[in-house]
């Protein structure tokens, strides 16, 4: 693949160890930094790559006896301070990722001729490239490697650290306790790093990407990164939706020799669907669905964060292969990494039709890489193609101007069809054509309140009944009434009578997310524990997130009462103690909460003095029992242990008080 800018050789990236050794160079070109002790701790044993910005090597901790990776910047570019800073922001963002699935830093500093030097994480292994270039990976296999970058993403982005050069090249695989698939994320070379706020959790520092500016790669660049548009998560998102297309078709959803146009593909190009690009592997439906949504043109449309997408692709059944178990909210789960008997396989036994055999995944000699690998590149505002350079580099960059603004028309038209319908005879993703009358757009008529409610009411009568167009009714209503919350909440229903869950959940937190005082519909709590047993990880992202204060009753009914399985009280205690949900935690709850912590009667009084006007029926099993005037002392145990709360009835009182309210 070509970057945006110069970039290093594929083939500076990887060493095959397994391979015997070079003949000896001349010596006019032995490396003076091999046999050298670098910052007096790191010995360079041997030279890995090298490009137009740096070199990579591999070193020896001299007191720790570790291999490690040493990145350092050739002399003359530290001269150039974008590229230095680039470098640092590099730095920072490894080393404070601190993720299993993501190559780490441990040091930085400043050699004695003032080239800069970055010390990394030594990994072993295979790029993605490789292996996809070896033919399409089983459902199983893609998915597998797709959490655990999503993981990593995940981590980043909480850290406000934007990739932005997601590609196959950047993604390791190695073997780890018994995992053939173990991810490595590497290459922070070009991503937004936050810098303010990594070290002191303040601003983020001065940006070093200006306004219209083009990073990254173009076969896997956003829509918006394409624009020069500002970018965030999502945009990474997209990035890892292409690489899981690649995957799964053993192609890219969008390929064009020509940069520019590629670039226009992903502005404004159809998505492409996965069965009609490779038809041989009888793709699911669910993973249509999901790639189709990681590459959404608009980041609004794609999955919300790393974690959503997660879930997402974690929930749908992948048939003849084992369980994902990550938790989308426990990031210590070792990155996604699952151990498995055999998550390697591609499709030579899983294709049940077709001309074709693509190869059978089989091992090779370890190969040892760098994480990053050696590419200092500068992005530049325009697009280099190394193949056939452009005579004129201003010409080039006005010829994707007009290409973008086409685009951006394209997308308006497309806005206004609305969103793709799903096909749910045939499972594809089909996109509204252009007409071939005089009128481009398709006309939506306008339906009253009264309308769009009989019309959604009878479509969910009819996909509750188990006819698949009383739901295929309801989601093109939702693409055409976007937001609305009677059809959104039927929706949500009819996916939870078909026990696609996920999909349940999705629509309701399409529901708050339009209509915020929606959280307090009714009908969405049966919803939550249809789901709760089969997809626990995506209603606690729903409870902990856009439900607000109004999931925190549903997670303590979880935590302390008999909602849902037993084996997630644990889990909604443990959410019930974080720093978001107790920001929006009803008065009531925390007032039940502070009784079962405090065991002193003066201690239950104090928190009944705050509470008192809050608390609910919640309360009254703790506080009931409280009403003996028995039960304490060394012998006859007939002494009140509740004296304070006694006096002048004031136990009774806030009894009846809190009856009162209950019965409301």
């Amino acid at each position: 693949m070509d970057d945006v800018g110069e970039g290093t050789p594929d083939d500076a990236r990887v060493t095959a160890e397994a391979k015997p050794s070079p003949p000896p160079a001349p010596a006019r070109d032995v490396d003076p930094m091999i046999g050298t002790v670098i910052a007096g701790r790191y010995r360079v044993e041997r030279r890995l790559g090298e490009g137009g910005m740096g070199a990579v090597y591999r070193v020896e901790h001299t007191h720790m006896r570790k291999k490690l990776a040493l990145k350092v910047l050739h002399r003359e570019m530290t001269t150039q301070t974008e590229i230095v800073a680039r470098f640092e922001r590099e730095a920072m963002a490894s080393a404070h990722i601190d993720h299993p699935n993501v190559a780490g830093a441990t040091d930085f500093g400043k050699l004695e001729d003032g080239s800069f030097y970055l010390v990394l994480e030594y990994v072993e292994g295979t790029s993605l490239r490789t292996e996809i270039d070896k033919g399409p990976f089983s459902p199983y296999r893609a998915v597998h490697v797709s959490v655990q970058i999503l993981a990593a993403l995940r981590r980043a982005h909480e850290l406000g650290i934007v990739h932005r050069d997601l590609k196959p090249e950047n993604i390791l695989l190695l073997e780890k306790d018994g995992d053939p698939d173990f991810v490595k994320v590497l290459d922070f070379g070009i991503a937004r790093v936050p810098i303010g706020s990594l070290i002191s959790g303040g601003d983020s520092g001065p940006s070093l990407t200006r306004a219209g500016m083009v990073y990254g790669t173009p076969e896997y660049m956003a829509p918006e990164q394409a624009l020069g548009q500002a970018v965030d998560g999502r945009s990474d998102l997209y990035g890892t939706g292409v690489m899981l297309f690649e995957m799964l078709t053993g192609r890219r959803p969008y390929d064009n020799k020509d940069k520019v146009a590629l670039l226009g593909q992903h502005v404004a190009g159809p998505i492409p669907s996965l069965r009609e690009r490779a038809p041989v592997l009888n793709l699911s439906h669910e993973l249509e669905v999901v790639v189709t949504r990681l590459l959404s043109k608009s980041p609004s449309d794609r999955y919300a964060d790393a974690s959503d997408a997660i879930d997402a692709l974690q929930s749908m059944p992948l048939e003849g292969t084992p369980v994902l178990m990550l938790s989308s909210r426990n990031p210590s789960r070792r990155g996604g990494a699952v151990n498995v008997a055999d998550n390697s396989g591609r499709y030579d036994v899983n294709i049940k039709s077709g001309p074709i055999s693509p190869p059978v995944h089989t091992a090779e000699p370890s190969v040892s890489a760098v994480a990053p690998a050696p590419q200092f590149a500068l992005p530049q505002p325009a697009i280099t193609e190394p193949e056939t350079k452009p005579k004129s580099r201003g010409a080039l960059f006005a010829v994707l101007l007009v290409i973008i603004a086409a685009g951006v028309i394209g997308l308006v038209l497309f806005k206004k069809q609305g969103s793709a319908p799903t096909d749910t005879s045939s499972g594809k993703s089909t996109t509204n054509a252009p007409s071939t009358s005089t009128s481009t757009v398709a006309s939506v008529t306008p339906l009253s309140p009264a309308e769009l409610k009989d019309k959604a009411d009878k479509a969910l009568t009819a996909a509750e009944s188990g006819n698949p167009q009383g739901l295929a009714d309801l989601e093109s209503l939702a693409a055409t009434h976007d937001g609305d919350p009677v059809v959104l909440i039927d929706l949500a229903k009819a996916y939870s009578k078909s026990k696609r869950h996920v999909e349940a959940i999705g629509a309701v937190k399409r529901l708050i997310t339009a209509s915020p005082e929606s959280a307090t519909n009714a009908a969405i709590g049966p919803i939550l524990d249809a789901a709760l047993p089969s997809s626990a990880d995506t209603v606690f992202n729903l409870l902990t997130g856009p439900m607000g204060a109004e999931g925190v009753p549903i997670l303590f009914d979880i935590g302390y009462g008999n909602r849902g399985p037993a084996n997630l009280r644990p889990r909604a205690k443990s959410a019930l103690a974080e720093p978001e949900v107790q920001k929006v935690m009803p008065p009531a709850i925390k007032g039940v909460l502070e009784l079962m912590k405090t065991g002193s009667c003066d201690g239950k009084k104090k928190v009944l003095d705050t509470y008192r006007k809050d608390l609910d029926a919640r309360a009254l099993p703790l506080l009931r029992p409280l009403t003996a005037t028995t039960g304490c002392g060394p012998f006859f145990k007939n002494k009140d242990c509740w004296p304070c709360l006694h006096a002048a009835k004031y136990l009774d009182t806030v009894l009846k008080e809190i009856e009162a309210r209950s019965k409301k």
